[in-house]
């Protein structure tokens, strides 16, 4: 076993809360932190180059995860991207900036989580944010993260916001403003052309700290106890087990599949499921790797009569682009190819947005995917905002190297069925405006002659995929289910926290990168003022 190293504290991943945390622990020189990652650097020009973040997708920046078979949807392994490496999934995702709506954190607060509604948590928002295009009370200009707007749209994004208004959906300057229901420019974590992940912007800024240390390539396989007090962490480099111990606390910011896999091996969890696979029960919490959330999204896609779209541009022309690129940072690699969405009702008793919509500028492939583009198109997704259907994460055995086993159960609620049709009927409303009549070639999915209820419930079964917005598997809360309290402290455990997607009680209205660098920065504070 190898040299085991003492620090104060110890991060177990180094995603999104992860590279927060320690960047706000570390500015303080007196605090020594140790920074695990399973994965490793994160230098690749595909991971900084916002146009090619396809190729990031079951490459060695992702875990790979698939689901268990899901009922609902034709008995299909949903294939479930999650980042392994410095900045973790804000390293390979699209780069979408959207905090979610007031209501969803107020909600966590009234189910008994002080200190975390919407007032309460958007000075961390804005305490992150360095936006380029907004400013005034919902936005930062001084923050580590780097979020810009697509300003102008390009002229298909154009003709997609006049759709959009055409079908009833009010034009909205600012989804992260007052009101989140609307249609207008999404917000991306891009900065002067680059990707602006956690680790690009609170990671690399803190790397010279002489008292940060980061070691990549390791794979926390449990903690150390000394009774019920977490004294350490038990990790795998190189094939070598290694240790390390943590005078204060150990934060465990592995995202919602790998932080309750990684409590589970160290005893914390449902004692039941537990035993039988010889693992010592330290504390039977029942509600770890359950209420698993996630956003099941539907694509309508079309083809287009004009060629806007980056690909399939003729590899000549594919060429300049990255020549542009690699000496200006600009072009069609430097931008997002998500440029404008929006939010509607999705059940007739909302308070709030419950499906969101995007426009992807490009033609995807079917389900699953297949290959880049080969013809110019564009793709119109929908998502239920807060899904009814809840699952969960569980082991395989105890061997630390199995996957998890990972089961959203998607569509077990039927009423989200209802919800997802409801999304692909705002989509072709949009895809049918006016705006696109002159440039709208075939209907690919659903194709035109589905429209029925049955025929679009089906669609749904057949073609639905995951958000990646996996969350709320170490729920925060006083009930018997939660794992968290409101201080991310761990139930009936001393000297560990949980910091990442996986406290959510109930998923956010949007898209979880931004929440989760929220959480991570009042973590932060939570830990400095507990010390």
């Amino acid at each position: 076993m190898g040299q085991g190293l003492n620090v104060d504290y110890i991060i177990v991943g180094a995603g999104a809360a992860g590279c927060v945390i320690a960047h706000r622990l570390t500015e303080d020189p007196r605090r020594r932190v140790l920074l695990l990652e399973a994965g490793g650097e994160d230098d690749s020009p595909q991971i900084r180059t916002p146009g090619r973040f396809l190729s990031l997708q079951d490459s060695a920046h992702d875990w790979g995860d698939r689901t268990l078979p899901q009922p609902h949807l034709g008995g299909r392994r949903i294939f479930m991207p999650q980042g392994r490496g410095l900045g973790g999934s804000t390293s390979i995702n699209y780069m979408i900036y959207v905090r979610g709506h007031r209501l969803d954190y107020d909600h966590w607060r009234d189910l008994g989580n002080g200190g975390w509604g919407y007032d309460d948590v958007l000075p961390y928002f804005i305490k992150s944010e360095n936006n380029r295009a907004l400013s005034g009370r919902y936005h930062g200009n001084a923050g580590p993260l780097g979020v810009t707007s697509h300003s102008p749209v390009s002229e298909l994004a154009a003709r997609y916001l006049t759709a959009a208004r055409e079908a009833g959906i009010p034009f909205n300057p600012d989804l992260n403003g007052a009101e989140q229901e609307g249609c207008g420019p999404l917000q991306a974590t891009i900065l002067d052309g680059a990707r602006c992940s956690a680790s690009a912007a609170y990671l690399s800024p803190a790397r010279n700290r002489p008292n940060l240390t980061v070691v990549s390539h390791a794979h926390a396989t449990r903690l150390l106890f000394n009774g019920d007090r977490v004294t350490g962490v038990q990790y795998l480099r190189h094939g070598m087990v290694e240790q390390a111990s943590a005078s204060s606390e150990v934060i465990v910011c592995a995202g919602a599949l790998r932080t309750p896999h990684l409590l589970l091996l160290s005893g914390l969890g449902p004692a039941d499921e537990l035993r039988p696979l010889g693992i010592e029960v330290r504390r039977d919490l029942p509600g770890v790797g359950k209420n698993l959330q996630d956003h099941l999204h539907t694509r309508v896609r079309c083809e287009i009569t004009e060629p806007w779209t980056f690909l399939p541009l003729p590899l000549e022309a594919q060429a300049d682009a990255a020549r542009e690129y690699a000496a200006s940072r600009t072009g069609a690699l430097a931008a997002n190819f998500f440029e404008v969405g929006a939010f509607v009702r999705g059940r007739p008793d909302e308070h709030q947005p419950g499906l969101q919509l995007f426009m992807f500028n490009n033609l995807t492939g079917d389900y699953p995917e297949a290959g880049p583009p080969t013809r110019h198109g564009l793709t119109l997704t929908s998502y239920i905002n807060r899904p009814r259907s809840a699952g969960q994460v569980t082991l395989a055995s105890a061997d630390p190297l199995d996957r998890p086993r990972i089961d959203p159960r998607y569509l077990s609620d039927p009423d989200d069925l209802r919800c997802a049709v409801a999304g692909v009927r705002w989509n072709l409303r949009i895809l049918h405006g006016k705006a696109f009549d002159d440039i709208r070639g075939r209907e690919i999915a659903p194709g035109a002659e589905v429209r029925d209820e049955a025929g679009l419930e089906a669609f749904v079964r057949r073609m639905s995929s995951t958000t990646w917005h996996p969350s709320g598997t170490c729920k925060m809360g006083a009930d018997e289910a939660a794992v968290v309290d409101a201080r991310l402290r761990v139930h009936g455990v001393s000297g560990l926290r949980v910091a990442d997607a996986s406290i959510m009680p109930v998923i956010v209205s949007g898209n979880t990168n931004a929440p989760t660098l929220m959480i991570g920065e009042k973590a932060a504070d939570l830990i400095r003022e507990d010390a």
